[in-house]
Formats: structure tokens, C-alpha cells, sequence
């Protein structure tokens, strides 16, 4: 059994009841399930009060087998954000519009960066899809053409630094 959960966008009380709801026990910092795994489907963190704390329990979850984490739009704006061009700046441009999206999640990390920063970290390592024999998922749309352009340029279904400049 797989249970999907997207967008959790910092609202971590909300998932901890969700995932409560659904039969799932808490255990070293994320929550198990005995016959049941979770796909997360992307969007962690910005808007929400308690992004650290979701970030800790999807990964958590994620480190003991019981979830598979996708990457979200989020995320990946999140790595663009953090990452310098060649050239000088920023892959997402520190613009006013983009401080004001991440602002909460840049809010929540203040005096943290080195936790910050472990965090975009694995970011780049989280898939963009998912393909088995019963499902597909992703964040929002899975367009074959893309998804089969993608396949070439990327390793393991994950953006690689180089991929991502």
C-alpha cells in the first residue's frame, strides 16, 4: 500500500496528523508504518511555520526506508536560489519576488546555515519522477516527452549539479 502526500509547504503539525490518521507510529524522528510507504511528492517547504520540522520528518522517513521523497518546484527553486552561476549571481535571481517565496524557509534557517545548506544538499539528490510497475508519480504533470527527454540527461531519475546549471 503507497500513500501519496504533496505540498506540505512547512505545515508539519498537519502531516504528523495526517500521517497519525493513516496508521502511522512515530519512530526515530519520522513515522513507520508496518505495511504502508509514503511517496511525497514535492513541495516541503516555504509558506508554512514549521519547515524544519517537516524537512526532518520526510527525510527521516525517507533515511529508514518508509517514504520515497520526490523533488518539488520548490525545491528546485530553492537549489537555483542557493546556487551561483558561473557568470556571477544566482541560477534563481535574488530577485524581490523570489526572497519573498522563500522568505519563510529562509526565515526558519536563520543562524543555521550549516543545516540550511544540508538541506539543499540533499535536495539534489531527491528524484524529479517516479515510474513503477503499478504507478507513476510526480510533482505536476507527467508529460512523456519531457519525462523521456529527461531520462537521457539525468542519473538515477536526479538533476546532477552540472545538469542543474
Amino acid at each position: 500500500m503507497i500513500d501519496f502526500v504533496g505540498d506540505i509547504h512547512g505545515y508539519a503539525d498537519k502531516l504528523k496528523q495526517l500521517l497519525e490518521n493513516l496508521g502511522y507510529t512515530p519512530r526515530n524522528g519520522g513515522y513507520v508504518h508496518p505495511d504502508r510507504k509514503v511517496v511525497f511528492v514535492g513541495d516541503y517547504i516555504d509558506r508554512g511555520p514549521q519547515i524544519r520540522e517537516t524537512l526532518q520528518i520526510v527525510k527521516s522517513m525517507v533515511e529508514q526506508e518508509q517514504a520515497i521523497a520526490l523533488m518539488g518546484n520548490h525545491e528546485y527553486n530553492a537549489l537555483c536560489f542557493h546556487t551561483e552561476r558561473s557568470t556571477g549571481g544566482h541560477l534563481r535571481p535574488h530577485s524581490i519576488k523570489n526572497i519573498i517565496q522563500h522568505y519563510e524557509t529562509l526565515e526558519q534557517f536563520r543562524n543555521k546555515q550549516q543545516e540550511y545548506e544540508a538541506y539543499i544538499d540533499w535536495f539534489i539528490t531527491l528524484p524529479l519522477f517516479l515510474e513503477t510497475d503499478s504507478f507513476r508519480a510526480v510533482h505536476a504533470c507527467w508529460d512523456q516527452d519531457n519525462i523521456d527527454y529527461l531520462r537521457q540527461k539525468l542519473v538515477d531519475d536526479r538533476l546532477t549539479p552540472e545538469l542543474l546549471r
